[in-house]
């Protein structure tokens, strides 16, 4: 098993990697999540992997707990490309992914989950990377579709992950390049070979 670490930005990614649907796609490609998701609650914020020193800090405790690749999760939001995101992130030890705009575009973009949350036969989003506020959308949608809204992110993570939603699914959408590259990079980890072995 390949052991991954994982630094993410903000509870509802922490909710996501740790959860039942996530764990198994990577056990079938034998992932194995370390269970320690950093920085820890009200730590969290991009801003964290901005600090070299706060960084190198969580990477040597992963590793300690055995890491041998390191994801750090964040979204895009208000930046207006990913190359600049990824050179916030303050090390270059670590796999960066960014999520374009926020997490739950990769909530629209799971069109068999976000159906299933708006009970329709097909919910679908063409662009949902498109979208500068993703929750606020989702929000509006909720409103207009269900006639009622959603008030939390972490609540409403909770509910998608109820619905079945995977980020395998999500990035099979022909628009949700960040998932894709996510999961590409996934597939790609191979063991690494042991000292002196």
């Amino acid at each position: 098993m390949v052991k991954v670490g994982f630094l993410v930005e903000g509870d509802t990614e922490k909710k996501i990697i740790l959860s039942d649907n996530f764990k198994a796609y990577c056990q079938s490609r034998n992932i194995e999540i370390l269970p320690s998701i950093l920085p820890t609650k009200g730590q969290r914020g991009k801003d964290i992997f901005k600090n070299k020193e706060k960084i190198e800090a969580f990477i040597e405790i992963l590793k300690d707990n055995g890491a041998e690749y390191i994801f750090v999760i964040r979204d895009l939001e208000d930046l207006t490309c990913v190359i600049d995101a990824k050179d916030e992130i303050a090390s270059d030890e670590v796999n960066k992914i960014i999520v374009v705009k926020a997490i739950e575009s990769w909530f629209l973009a799971d069109t068999k989950a976000i159906s299933s949350y708006f009970e329709q036969d097909s919910y679908y989003h063409d662009l949902p990377e498109s979208i500068e506020k993703p929750f606020d959308y989702l929000k509006r949608q909720s409103i207009e579709i269900k006639k009622r809204g959603i008030s939390d992110k972490l609540i409403f993570a909770g509910i998608m992950l109820k619905n079945g939603f995977s980020i395998e699914n999500a990035a099979k959408h022909s628009n949700c390049q960040s998932a894709k590259y996510f999961i590409k990079k996934l597939e790609s980890l191979k063991p690494l070979t042991p000292k002196g072995g």
